[in-house]
């Protein structure tokens, strides 16, 4: 399951600028690859519809409806995403790889059937005039996403990122195939495109797992039991799931940001196309996190680890524990000097690309801002991700805490200010975030020693 971290290991090991690239770009692709997938078919999606539908309402609206769906299906499973996560690791550390199958059937089925009851009441309220057939769409389409991010979590937590590169791109290989013959029917057309597509992800990612992890039970539901439930990592996923998405609620819902696109369903022009082209810039700071977490930070902690299992002596347990600090500083530090680089770059050809792009210079201001903010995203990113390696639960959920409530409350308060401030209030709520994370995190791995043999 460390495969990857030796293969970029192997990649770095012959001290070659072309290999640092190599394994670079290998990172960039399997950190960032199944979500600049995702993105691609749906514009190009839209695009198709907006060359062959004359009705251009239609390809707004199903862009909104997926935006919607992927927020909605997010924020509802991430309640179980790291519980269960937590729970998958725990299962490897004692080797009951049989639990792994059974357990994964039960948290896909129970996110499933919780999420199709929850989404069939939204569905009937919220959609009555847009016809049954797309409730239909809508209702299967936000079941099969919760299935799919389950599915997705549980093979990244197995570090199977190029089975789920894979997966991704045929999926939506089909979505994209399917709407390019069925974009004449319209919104129901991309629809149904979009589900099938699903469908097939959700079949590979799955099959694979099934086929994996095979075992004698069908179904279980061990995750769940009390005892093995880590209340502060049920709020953390949901917490960050929300706060990721609270300040584009907050435009989408106050009705001076947004247009009504379908049904309750809002959009905000002015703020989600900075938005969304902000979120790209993030692919070179994704990469080396990646890069850095999997090619060496997990190589230094289990060394760490393994010698504190196994009794070694003071000395080496200092020497090893001063890497991991090291280690631990480096990672975060290269994470922002890659996406700063980037980020650079970016803000200097700006115009050039708004302009290849078609896109009006007034969103450049509010771009600017977004991808600061995304710099700062990555960075929380970064810190969760070491708070989660060091089982560090309480700051995880402080921070995620933080974040959503400040994310709702500065972007609401961003809106009041005036146009001027849009986006600020994501751009703070993460830099307040970020600051109470690496305190946190500092105050731990100064006394990681002290943590790792007296409190646990």
């Amino acid at each position: 399951m460390a495969g990857i971290g030796f293969e970029l290991r192997s990649i770095l090991r012959e001290r070659k600028l072309t290999s640092v690239l190599t394994a670079f770009g290998y990172s960039a692709m399997l950190s960032s690859g199944p979500y600049f997938v995702s993105i691609l078919s749906i514009i190009f999606a839209g695009w198709l519809a907006y060359t062959f539908v004359e009705d251009k309402v239609l390809v707004r609206q199903f862009q909104v409806s997926v935006t919607y769906l992927i927020a909605f299906s997010l924020i509802y499973t991430g309640a179980s995403q790291l519980v269960f996560t937590r729970y998958i690791s725990d299962v490897i550390f004692v080797k009951e790889f049989r639990r792994i199958m059974p357990n994964f059937a039960g948290v896909v089925v129970l996110n499933m059937i919780t999420g199709f009851l929850v989404c069939l009441g939204f569905v009937v309220y919220a959609f009555r005039d847009q016809g049954y057939l797309y409730a239909i769409l809508f209702l299967f389409s936000f079941t099969t996403l919760c299935g799919v991010w389950m599915t997705t979590i549980l093979l990244t937590s197995l570090k199977n990122y190029k089975y789920i590169l894979l997966s991704f791109s045929a999926g939506y290989g089909v979505f994209v195939l399917l709407s390019y013959f069925l974009v004449n029917y319209g919104l129901n057309g991309l629809m149904f495109s979009f589900l099938a597509g699903q469908a097939v992800l959700f079949a590979l990612l799955a099959g694979y797992t099934m086929h994996s992890f095979r075992s004698e039970m069908l179904l279980e539901f061990d995750f769940t039991n009390l005892k093995k439930i880590y209340p502060s990592l049920v709020l953390t996923g949901f917490f960050y799931n929300m706060g990721v998405w609270a300040d584009k609620f907050v435009f989408w819902l106050n009705g001076s940001t947004s247009q009504s696109v379908v049904g309750p369903l809002r959009a905000s022009v002015l703020y989600d196309i900075p938005v969304f082209l902000a979120y790209l810039t993030m692919a070179p700071g994704m990469a080396s996190l990646f890069l850095k977490l999997e090619g060496e930070f997990a190589e230094i902690y289990d060394r760490y680890y393994k010698a504190v299992r196994e009794g070694a002596t003071l000395d080496k347990l200092y020497d090893l524990g001063d890497e991991v600090v090291d280690s631990a500083r480096t990672l975060v530090l290269d994470v922002m000097r890659i996406q700063a680089i980037g980020l650079i770059f970016v803000f200097l050809f700006e115009v050039v690309i708004f302009r290849f792009f078609g896109l009006s210079l007034v969103y450049i201001p509010l771009f600017n801002v977004l991808s600061i903010g995304t710099f700062l995203q990555l960075l929380f990113i970064a810190i969760l991700s070491l708070a989660f390696y060091f089982d560090r639960r309480r700051e995880a959920f402080l921070m995620s805490l933080a974040f959503v409530l400040l994310n709702l409350s500065l972007s609401q308060l961003s809106i009041l200010l005036g146009p001027y401030y849009y986006g600020y209030g994501f751009v703070v709520s993460l830099f307040v975030s970020n600051i109470m994370g690496i305190v946190l995190l500092r105050r731990f791995l100064y006394e990681i020693h002290y943590q790792t043999f007296m409190l646990r």
